[in-house]
């Protein structure tokens, strides 16, 4: 091919074109090339792999690269062989901000083995809450004057929430509340709005609650907020304002006893409060008629003994 013909093609715009995108093509895989040359080898992110290619196919390391791996191993066989804590030092703990010292006559476990006690100890905690609630008690029967009462305010929904302890605090006066800790409650007593509403919280961040009725031992019937305080490990529940009305109406004990029920009338929440004292003196004349009656019986038969007898 002559010159002529060599000047003739490299004025063409379209060879010109393809030398230029040829160049391009040239110029970018040795950029990359350089690129891949200048990264620096890093074993551990895929160290495992790097060590048993190493290994294996060493031909695919330089040098560096190697003694790079081998450097690594010699750490963790380091680490791995570390001997434990003496007796004779004693561990520092910090907790709450404030240092406490303690010593032991025992070695100080390590991780592992603290890992396998931390969960040996949370299986034995969750054994022993699924057999409290194997154990647990059933509810209660619903106590006669208790269903007469609902039935006649046309109650329905009836649910048993829990046996209440009454304690210094609830007959406090000044506390004004009664509690009743979430984790003793025996029944899922309320609706998800209600939940909702007890979840809100005002501007300060105190709980708005939820308007109940309640209803004390003798059936007076009550106005009360119900409440939901988030403490630390549970919940608690607590019907507040106006619990002294119901306290100076009812003659409550410490330590005594309290049944509460829940029901609803027209999809509004009603609290019982039950002492079981009138159904022990329902039992109670029950108990007595029976006597009376029997005593009644076996007067009439002896009479009739008499009779024949005469």
């Amino acid at each position: 091919m002559s010159m002529e013909n060599n000047t003739a093609l490299l004025q063409n715009p379209e060879v010109l074109m393809k030398r230029k995108v040829m160049a391009i093509e040239k110029i970018n895989a040795y950029m990359q090339k350089l690129e891949t040359m200048e990264k620096k080898f890093d074993p551990l992110p895929h160290f495992t792999l790097h060590n048993v290619l190493s290994q294996i196919s060493p031909q695919f390391y330089s040098k560096d690269e190697l003694a790079q791996i081998e450097k690594i191993n010699q750490i963790l066989r380091q680490e791995a062989n570390l001997p434990l804590i003496s007796q004779s030092k004693v561990k520092r703990i910090e907790v709450n901000n404030k240092k406490r010292y303690h010593s032991s006559n025992e070695d100080i476990i390590s991780d592992g083995e603290r890992k396998v006690k931390s969960k040996s100890v949370i299986r034995r905690k969750s054994i022993i809450r699924r057999e409290e609630t194997l154990l647990s008690p059933p509810p209660p029967d619903l106590p006669s004057h208790v269903n007469n009462m609902i039935k006649v305010l046309n109650g329905s929904d009836i649910k048993y929430i829990m046996c209440k302890e009454l304690f210094k605090s609830d007959l406090n006066y000044n506390l004004k509340r009664l509690s009743m800790p979430i984790a003793k409650v025996k029944s899922d007593f309320l609706t998800e709005i209600e939940k909702a509403t007890l979840e809100t919280r005002d501007q300060e961040g105190k709980p708005i609650g939820l308007k109940v009725t309640v209803l004390d031992p003798c059936f007076n019937e009550f106005s009360l907020f119900l409440k939901k305080w988030n403490m630390k490990t549970t919940g608690i529940y607590n019907l507040v304002q106006d619990w002294t009305l119901v306290l100076l109406k009812n003659n409550f004990k410490e330590n005594q006893m309290i049944d509460i029920w829940s029901f609803r009338v027209n999809n509004k929440l009603y609290l019982l409060l039950n002492t079981n004292e009138l159904q022990e003196v329902e039992e109670s004349v029950k108990l007595n008629n029976s006597t009376v009656i029997s005593k009644t019986e076996e007067d009439q038969k002896s009479q009739r003994v008499k009779i024949v007898n005469s």
